[in-house]
């Protein structure tokens, strides 16, 4: 619970910097909590998106940048579609868990990092989430080759996942969806 009387007395400069690059001004969030009733991962989150916000206002940078819902946020952009008053709450998050990773703060969750970069690259080369490279990629790359070998048995004998997935008509389609998504400037 973050007590609604603390006031903002640190972390000014940041909030502020997140404030310019997202293009938002987080003093407007009026905490209606229809970001966190709405977002399909908040259950996930250390702090939800109304109390991320919270956090930002109150000048709790520090707390915002340390906590895993930057890293969880599925970003399909939900809670800043249904915000009342049209804040980029995503935007929001992305921006503050931009600026983490800048100054090296997120370093403990570099397995949540690497797991979302995968999953992202798996969708945009495949067209659809192939399962069973994007566990090969994930413990190759995090160095835990064998990490999920005793399941593989299992996986096969139940055929929960293809070996070989077969691809979307329109890869190219995906990829464009990506190409624009990185052109804007929260990217």
């Amino acid at each position: 619970m973050i007590p609604l009387s603390e006031t903002l007395s640190q972390g000014r400069e940041l909030v502020a910097e997140i404030e310019h690059r997202s293009g938002q001004k987080v003093a407007d969030c009026y905490q209606c909590g229809t970001c966190s009733s709405t977002c399909a991962a908040a259950d996930a989150f250390d702090y939800p998106p109304h109390m991320f916000m919270r956090l930002l206002q109150l000048g709790a940078v520090d707390r915002a940048m340390a906590s895993t819902t930057g890293q969880l946020c599925y970003d399909c952009m939900t809670c800043s579609s249904r915000c009342p008053i049209r804040i980029d709450v995503a935007d929001v998050i992305e921006t503050t868990k931009n600026i983490a990773d800048e100054q090296g703060i997120r370093e403990s969750e570099r397995g949540l990092r690497l797991f979302r970069n995968l999953f992202l690259k798996n969708v945009r080369r495949h067209g659809r989430l192939h399962e069973a490279s994007l566990l090969a990629w994930f413990n190759l790359k995090s160095g835990k080759l064998t990490n999920d070998l005793s399941l593989v048995p299992l996986i096969l004998r139940r055929k929960n996942v293809r070996i070989v997935q077969p691809r979307i008509k329109d890869r190219a389609q995906v990829r464009r969806i990506f190409q624009r998504a990185k052109e804007r400037p929260r990217w």
